[in-house]
């Protein structure tokens, strides 16, 4: 498989799918009123650059050419289900018997890639799978998504130094660098970030949520000549929902329904007017406004 051509809507498309994500998962979180909100919001731009950048297949169809998004903090499902499925988040989220659990489940979704949840498991098992798809012969890449405070679980940062020591040239391993983790804020310090920078074969650091300077990145991380690859995103937990936003509060705290409500009538408004630029024919190269 090869990559496609560049398309100028291209950045159209991942800044139209970021609204998507951040509105299913706030009308998800609404209906449920449980869920982690502000870390399905930091995440947003991040897995819609890698919804649009990858080579994904259809559920049950994957082969060792195709790629594969593991969303390792599976705290944040909603925003990997509005990302790579098309869900809207409606009532379903969370429900009993619903596809669309509150962790990844390939039992109930076999789009999501891999069942996640336990933080940092999702870690060396995305690397194994990597390692299988090169064993394989394929040019399947994947790219595995978790958090800063996933990263105080030594599995986790184990999981990447033996996709060092194994040199994969076919996984991607992006931070999602909100500092904040179930008990807080994630400890104060550089020290894991200038770890990964020392160890990977592939490093960069960028503005989690700049759309333009994230895909470009990703772009060329998803096809670094050395590897392992890994990119720190500096993200706000609850971008996009100025009550959520680096609020020192609890990972499930959930705002009240009139302030949810108000960022769906928001966000619903920013889609609307990113679809409209989507839909308007190309006659220069196209620069949309950065994703929020």
């Amino acid at each position: 498989m090869t990559e496609p051509s560049y398309d100028p809507r291209h950045l159209l498309r991942v800044e139209a799918r970021a609204l998507r994500v951040r509105l299913a998962s706030v009308r998800a979180v609404r209906a449920a009123r449980w869920g982690f909100l502000g870390s399905c919001l930091s995440v947003a731009d991040v897995l819609a650059v890698l919804a649009e950048r990858l080579r994904l297949a259809g559920p049950g169809e994957e082969t060792p050419d195709h790629d594969r998004l593991v969303l390792s903090k599976g705290h944040a499902a909603p925003a990997l289900y509005a990302a790579v499925t098309g869900w809207r988040g409606d009532g379903s989220y969370a429900a009993p018997g619903s596809a669309y659990q509150g962790h990844p489940n390939l039992s109930f979704l076999p789009a999501v890639g891999m069942t996640s949840g336990s933080l940092g498991l999702a870690v060396p098992a995305a690397a194994g799978l990597a390692h299988g798809l090169s064993l394989l012969g394929g040019t399947g890449r994947v790219a595995v998504v978790l958090g800063d405070g996933e990263l105080q679980s030594g599995i986790a940062l184990e999981g990447i130094q033996w996709a060092v020591r194994a040199g994969l040239r076919n996984v991607l391993f992006v931070v999602d660098a909100n500092g904040y983790q179930s008990g807080g804020a994630v400890p104060p310090g550089d020290a894991t970030r200038r770890m990964l920078s020392a160890a990977a074969p592939a490093f960069a650091a960028v503005d989690g949520h700049d759309a333009a300077q994230l895909d470009d990145t990703i772009g060329t991380l998803l096809n670094a000549t050395a590897g392992p690859a890994v990119l720190w995103a500096a993200t706000k937990r609850g971008r996009g929902v100025p009550a959520v936003e680096e609020r020192p509060v609890p990972m499930s705290w959930i705002p009240d329904d009139a302030v949810l409500a108000a960022a769906e009538e928001h966000l619903t408004e920013a889609l609307r007017r990113a679809l409209d630029r989507l839909a308007r024919p190309v006659t220069g190269p196209a620069v949309p406004g950065r994703s929020s």
